[in-house]
């Protein structure tokens, strides 16, 4: 498709006839063309950057991306596969091929230089080739011994995937080089002693190859890893891999993107919501769903910046209270009900003060109360709805009705009620039927708040939704009560939808795309009880 004319100050020139043209392509209004039979030409070459956004670029923010027009919900604006992937530095031994995690005694050895491998197969995938003959150059095999987590030979492994680029593909190594490593910021870090005394020293000791890298250029990738990796949930445990355009959308803990997977490990960046034209294009680096407090120490720790976005210089985090303590747990017989925020938002581990009484409370006493409270959420099993129902009545003396352990402890009860198989939740008593539904839409109501664009929430929690609202469809109809199964139903048939939209983009190795399946299955159910075609 072909869009009009609009003011950009773009060269309106086509292509492929080099002559003046009014019409623009529609997908990332950069490129012009005289008309559709010239663009369908330009495509085998103009596909590989034809993205709806362009890169800009300041001393704030590095590069950045910004849309060049509207872009709807449920777009895809990126796939990309990886400049390289391998291992995460913290894990235990792993197959070297497909990334799957290995028990003792269950595995094989590469044939030609020992690193472990699940099956004869993975010894060739083209990921290991690179390194399998390097490893050969030591002189001899590796041997794994130990199966305990980390391991720390593979700390090693995915710095010198990267650093082989430079010989096996120089494009890809010139890529993964002007990716930020944030070299000097880290330099005399905690984290960058560790790695300097660890992988620095172990990759030309182990490998045998001290003249081959120094040490700065070890370190200079260990940075671009740790900056840019990107968590890789496809197997178990995750891979890491590093992206070129991807690493490039800077990040907000309230995003306008998601970001998801193929199988095949191509990242893939779409939109649930429709973003306007001249938006910034954001991902998130850490956890939408932490506190305030935990994701600036991990921002700060892994990806070398304090956060300045909306959210985090929002205490209150839109009103919702995410990070907040109640006022009354801290005092004895107290009735305030107002909430306790950092006096200072830019110090969460200083004093806190109430937002209505004005008591102020020591940053100390604040942490031992967090610090037991994520320790029993740890230690709880979450699958025992009695369990998750005593934690909400202890800790909810403490924690805000949205604090993120209470709304982790929510979404487990969303999942638990009624969820064993599909027959159980025709079982369960009206009113834990009617608290299901309450806890799912109080979660979607968060969830549109803080994270908009958190699909996988979203897609889990209205699958549940549906499925409660659609029991309740079942009960009215059997009580002749046909105007409200009707209304229950339509509103279970959106969930479903909304499930759908939310999960559509998941690989099939995930729960996710299982769960997205069933929801087609259960709309269609559910068309066919309403009248609808489809």
């Amino acid at each position: 498709m072909l869009e009009d004319e609009d003011s950009d100050r773009i060269e309106k020139i086509c292509p492929i006839c080099k002559k003046e043209a009014v019409k623009r392509c529609s997908r990332c209004a950069m490129v012009y063309y005289c008309c559709v039979e010239h663009q369908q030409q330009d495509w085998k070459v103009h596909k590989t950057t034809c993205h709806p956004f362009k890169v800009f670029s300041n001393e704030q923010y590095g590069r950045f991306l910004v849309a060049t027009r509207d872009i709807k919900a449920g777009e895809i604006i990126l796939k990309e596969s990886p400049l390289v992937h391998g291992p995460a530095q913290i894990t235990g031994p792993v197959c070297v091929g497909c990334l799957q995690g290995l028990e003792e005694k269950k595995y094989q050895e590469c044939e030609r230089c020992g690193w472990p491998v699940c099956k004869k197969s993975c010894q060739d995938q083209p990921t290991h080739l690179a390194e399998c003959k390097f490893t050969i150059g030591r002189g001899s095999k590796i041997s794994i011994q130990h199966f305990y987590v980390p391991h720390p030979t593979y700390q090693c492994l995915m710095p010198v995937r990267c650093l082989l680029l430079a010989e096996s593909d120089p494009a890809r190594w010139d890529a993964l080089l002007r990716l930020e490593s944030h070299d000097e910021e880290r330099r005399g870090s905690e984290q960058w002693r560790n790695d300097r005394e660890g992988v620095a020293k172990l990759i030309p000791r182990f490998f045998k190859c001290e003249n081959k890298w120094d040490e700065d250029e070890i370190l200079r990738v260990v940075g671009i890893i740790q900056v840019n990796g990107h968590e890789v949930p496809l197997t178990e445990p995750s891979s890491v891999a590093i992206y070129n355009m991807a690493s490039m959308l800077e990040h907000s803990c309230r995003p306008n993107l998601s970001k998801s997977f193929t199988n095949r490990g191509e990242v893939v960046i779409w939109a649930p919501n429709a973003i306007r034209r001249g938006d910034r294009l954001s991902i998130c680096y850490t956890d939408v769903m932490w506190t305030t407090g935990n994701r600036l120490e991990h921002l700060q720790q892994t990806k070398m910046f304090r956060c300045e976005c909306n959210r985090c210089n929002d205490p209150t985090e839109y009103e919702t209270y995410f990070s907040a303590l109640r006022c009354s747990g801290f005092q004895k017989d107290s009735k305030c009900k107002g909430y306790l925020l950092p006096v200072d938002k830019a110090q969460w581990t200083g004093e806190w003060k109430c937002l209505r009484c004005s008591k102020e409370v020591t940053g100390t006493a604040v942490g031992q109360i967090l610090e037991r409270a994520r320790m029993d959420l740890e230690a709880m099993e979450k699958h025992r709805e009695d369990h998750c129902n005593k934690y909400m009545k202890h800790y909810s003396k403490w924690l805000a009705p949205n604090h993120q352990f209470l709304v982790d402890v929510k979404i487990s009860l969303s999942q638990v009620i009624g969820g064993n198989n599909p027959e159980a939740i025709k079982k369960i008593p009206y009113d834990k039927l009617m608290n299901k539904i309450k806890i799912c839409q109080d979660l979607i109501a968060l969830f549109e708040k803080i994270c908009p664009a958190e699909a996988r929430a979203f897609g889990a929690t209205r699958f549940e939704l549906h499925a409660a609202l659609a029991e309740l469809g079942r009960r009215s109809t059997e009580a002749n009560n046909s105007a409200a199964a009707a209304v229950q139903l339509e509103d279970s048939l959106h969930n479903a939808n909304e499930c759908i939209r939310m999960l559509l983009h998941e690989p099939s190795v995930l729960m996710e795309s299982k769960i997205c399946a069933q929801a087609r299955v259960n709309a269609k159910t559910l068309m066919a009880l309403l009248g609808i075609k489809e």
